[in-house]
């Protein structure tokens, strides 16, 4: 067949409409490619944390450990700032100079009241002694008081009657210090003395007797504010913690502490277990087959009273049993009187008796009262020590105060009134100390423990580790041998060493070793700080050295052929490429720091993992506290990948 026919009989074949070819994909291929696209792994991550926020915000339990490892932050607060400031007032002191030496000065003084007139009709003597170039001390008639010479403004002297008159002009400096609620250009408001109050139920009030206002020294008084309130000592149940001669510590039922006095409990009542024993079998042990009789009181919970004997370090000898098998028979009298008779009379072995109340006791009392009724007790009677049930009534007591806040069933009483302090800002000589208050949204510098401790402590590092990185990156890529063997050695040595170890070093070798020799004094926030900062920055100076080493040699070769310097090259040509290249790496060890730094709570800083672990010794609620702790690192740690991953997305180069 020639190629004419070839053609012809290929033409001559039925062919596909073109249309039907380049039909588009239906709404079903459309939608399975949408979900096919869509990041999964994202969408579950996303429900599965909201829901975890969801039961953890309803849940009272988790509601008080996220508060207490978010540092509780409040909306808005007036404890801006807890400061100490030196303030001073000019005073003036007049008088005649007799005398000086090298080392004093010796004067006979007129001590002037600003209000006096005449001076002549007032005179107080006395004498300046300069105790040392820094300060003068004058002693007059009413007493000793020191001037420091750097508090002098001004000195004059004049000839007058006897010696010479000098007046000194000088700042009496005043320490201020509290709370900063309020400030303004001209004036800091500091509240000097706290507001104290507390909140009782009304079924506690004794006697109720209203203060008229003539008797209360407060301003703006209102009739029936003040009141005196007798009321019943408060009864306080919960699971004991601690017991010992001084003080008694309770987990009430919502998981706090609360630690009080044992000379403010009127009556304590914990479970007590009483062991008496006939007399004549005190010495016998028991054998293998014999049968132990224990009486009992009926109503009592035996059963509790078998398992505190077990508890016992020393088991009374005829309860204690001996190799082999016995038989435990448990006789129940309907008194306690019955028991013991009938435990002094030898029908039972011993006798049990577990109570909590008034009446714990009463078996120590009556063996008391009765010593020829043939019972003895072996131990004497043993308190439980932690761990039980137990309820405490504190004494009876009075408060007296204002009235803040009352319903119908809780009554508030302010008992010590906050006080105010204005001081002229002009006036103040000396910052002493200003350290940032209660956390709130007016006041997040106040915000410094917890997860705002953590975040500020990875950012600060993770700053410093990528000047570190970069700077010991760049060392290990240059020609000169001193540069890199430097830069290889810290890379080698500290990625050896374990981070924990760093920071320890950090903060028990470096920072005293500074603050010794060098006057250089570090907080424990800065030694954390320099700690993660140093162990991270070997890591980052190799992916530095990576990625300008992933750069072609030819783009330094042609930055240096258009009249680059070696340093305006690296600057402008190759570390902006290569910054490209180690973001993702970048990004991964910024996650990893921001995990490492859970480490910082060895340092004592109230980091979020530190807070956990203290909310969980306070609390036993190690479940709920460690969950909210690895939820919140989690959290952080997905928010930070999308972060990053949106870095990377914005600063990759077009295909």
């Amino acid at each position: 067949m020639d190629e004419r026919a070839r053609t012809e009989s290929i033409q001559s074949l039925p062919q596909g409409d073109p249309e039907e070819e380049q039909q588009p994909p239906g709404l079903y291929e459309r939608l399975i490619a949408w979900l096919a696209g869509l990041p999964w792994w994202a969408i579950i991550l996303g429900v599965v944390a909201v829901a975890v926020l969801y039961s953890m915000l309803t849940s009272e339990a988790y509601r008080r450990v996220i508060q207490a490892l978010t540092d509780n932050p409040q909306t808005s607060t007036e404890d801006l700032f807890e400061v100490v400031q030196i303030v001073g007032e000019p005073a003036m002191v007049t008088g005649r100079y007799v005398g000086e030496t090298q080392d004093s000065v010796v004067s006979v003084v007129d001590m002037l009241l600003d209000k006096v007139i005449d001076t002549k009709e007032v005179t107080h003597s006395g004498f300046i002694l300069a105790e040392d170039p820094a300060s003068l001390t004058i002693r007059t008639d009413s007493g000793l008081f020191t001037i420091p010479k750097d508090q002098i403004v001004e000195e004059q002297r004049e000839p007058a009657e006897g010696g010479e008159r000098v007046t000194l002009t000088y700042v009496q400096r005043v320490t201020v210090s509290g709370v900063l609620t309020k400030r303004t250009d001209k004036k800091l408001t500091i509240r000097t003395v706290d507001e104290v109050s507390e909140t009782f139920d009304k079924s506690r009030i004794l006697s109720r007797q209203v203060i008229p206002c003539d008797q209360v020294t407060a301003a703006d008084c209102v009739e029936g504010e003040y009141v005196t309130i007798e009321r019943q000592g408060e009864i306080i149940t919960g699971t004991l913690n601690t017991l010992s001669n001084t003080s008694i510590s309770l987990i009430l039922p919502d998981g706090n502490q609360r630690e009080m006095r044992r000379s403010d409990i009127d009556q304590f009542n914990v479970p007590t277990l009483t062991v008496a024993v006939h007399a004549g079998s005190q010495t016998v042990p028991v054998k293998p087959g014999d049968e132990v009789r224990i009486a009992f009181v009926q109503g009592t919970d035996i059963a509790q009273a078998l398992d505190e004997l077990e508890n016992l370090d020393d088991v009374p000898v005829p309860l204690r049993y001996a190799e082999g098998e016995a038989r435990l028979v448990l006789v129940g009298y309907p008194t306690l009187d019955e028991a013991l008779q009938a435990t002094g009379a030898g029908e039972v072995n011993g006798l049990l008796y577990l109570d909590d109340g008034p009446d714990r006791l009463i078996v120590q009392t009556w063996v008391e009262q009765h010593p020829d009724a043939g019972v003895v007790l072996p131990t004497p009677p043993r308190e439980c020590q932690k761990g039980c049930e137990v309820s405490v009534k504190l004494k009876d007591d009075v408060v007296t105060g204002r009235v803040a806040e009352e319903t119908d069933d809780t009554i508030r009483i302010v008992t010590t009134e906050a006080e105010y302090l204005e001081i002229d800002r002009a006036k103040v000589l000396e910052n002493r100390r200003m350290v940032p208050g209660v956390c709130a949204l007016n006041n997040l510098r106040g915000c410094n423990a917890g997860i705002f401790l953590t975040l500020r402590v990875t950012f600060q590092a993770y700053a410093l580790a990528l000047l570190l990185g970069l700077i010991f990156g760049l060392m290990r890529v240059q020609t000169n041998p001193v540069l890199y063997a430097v830069s290889t050695l810290y890379v080698e040595v500290v990625r050896g060493i374990p981070l924990l170890v760093i920071l320890l070093y950090a903060g028990f070798v470096v920072s005293p070793e500074l603050r010794d020799n060098v006057g250089i004094s570090l907080n424990d926030e800065q030694e954390a700080v320099i700690g993660l900062a140093f162990g991270y920055g070997a890591f980052i100076a190799e992916i530095f050295r990576a990625g300008i080493q992933s750069i072609s040699r030819g783009q330094m070769e042609a930055a240096r052929s258009l009249g680059m310097s070696y340093p305006q090259a690296m600057r402008y040509v190759v570390l902006p490429q290569a910054v490209r290249v180690v973001l993702p790496p970048l990004g991964n060890d910024f996650i990893a720091m921001l995990k490492d730094s859970a480490l910082i709570s060895v340092l004592a800083l109230p980091d979020l993992l530190q807070l956990g672990r203290l909310y969980v010794s306070r609390t036993f609620r190690a479940f709920e506290g460690y969950n909210t702790v690895a939820i919140l690192y989690l959290l952080m740690t997905l928010f930070l990948s999308m972060l990053v991953r949106i870095i990377e997305r914005r600063t990759r180069l077009p295909r």
